[in-house]
């Protein structure tokens, strides 16, 4: 267990996005607190505690200039260890041992033994994997100054294609939203020069959301400047062929799940 404290506090240190991004920045080479504050728009005492963080994780070492600034630069050696772990990561290894939730689990089985506890435990961990989603969400959108709703909206048009614009019928389905949500999403991105209202041309009383380029620029963004969340650090970890076939398993329980959804709302009808 204490081998691999240094490896396990390098990878709970990036859990926050500001970290991320003041690692980035130290690519640069060194830099003074104040300076890297300035570029993430954040007070220096807020640099200083993520700073505090970063060196006691082992990211960062501190070093004083000649005129006595203290000055953040990033350990090669902590980098050659992320990246080693990493790759160990990828690395099929043997059967892990249980954690907090398999406990659970296995209390709930004596319980009902006559049940799947697998079924328990996909429930159990779709649950906490929903929270580290939600949470993601909420930084990517707060680091831009638009709500997680307005986020998921800019998504679901650029994913429409070009001409990236859509009817909020047509919205409803990717956001599962009411019209009104929707409408009230559009309306404040609209005043933030985001999206615009067109008439539908195919219909004298719809309308159509269109994205501006001034909304890809703001997508673009969270992903230069690396603000990815918990969710997507913990993605990344995984080979990728296990990463497509986690991808494909979740497909196909969602597929069940809506069809379960749908038949239970025919049932109510």
């Amino acid at each position: 267990m204490g081998a691999r404290k240094p490896a396990d506090l390098l990878f709970a240190s990036l859990a926050d996005a500001s970290r991320r991004q003041l690692l980035t920045l130290l690519n640069a080479g060194a830099q003074s607190a104040p300076a890297l504050a300035r570029k993430l728009n954040m007070s220096r005492a807020s640099a200083l505690g993520h700073l505090d963080v970063l060196r006691e994780a082992g990211w960062v070492e501190v070093a004083c200039d000649e005129h006595g600034e203290a000055l953040y630069s990033k350990r090669s050696q902590a980098e050659k260890l992320f990246f080693a772990e990493c790759t160990a990561l990828q690395t099929p290894a043997g059967p892990e041992p249980g954690d907090a939730l398999d406990a659970q689990a296995a209390a709930w089985a004596r319980e009902w033994p006559a049940e799947d506890v697998n079924v328990y435990l996909i429930g159990q961990r779709l649950l906490r994997l929903s929270a580290h989603i939600d949470q993601a969400l909420k930084e990517a959108a707060a680091s831009q100054g638009i709500l997680p709703a307005e986020l998921l909206l800019l998504d679901a048009l650029l994913t429409s294609g070009p001409p990236y614009r859509q009817s909020p019928t047509q919205l409803q389905k990717p956001l599962a939203m009411t019209l009104g949500g929707i409408t009230k999403c559009v309306s404040r991105l609209e005043q933030m020069g985001l999206v615009e209202r067109t008439p539908d041309p195919t219909d004298g009383r719809g309308i159509l959301v269109r994205m501006k380029p001034q909304a890809r620029k703001i997508l673009e963004k969270i992903l230069s400047e690396a603000t990815y969340g918990t969710d997507w650090v913990a993605s990344s970890h995984m080979a990728p062929e296990r990463r497509a076939t986690l991808s494909s398993l979740l497909r196909e329980l969602q597929l069940y799940a809506d069809a379960e959804a749908a038949r239970r709302s025919g049932e109510g009808e």
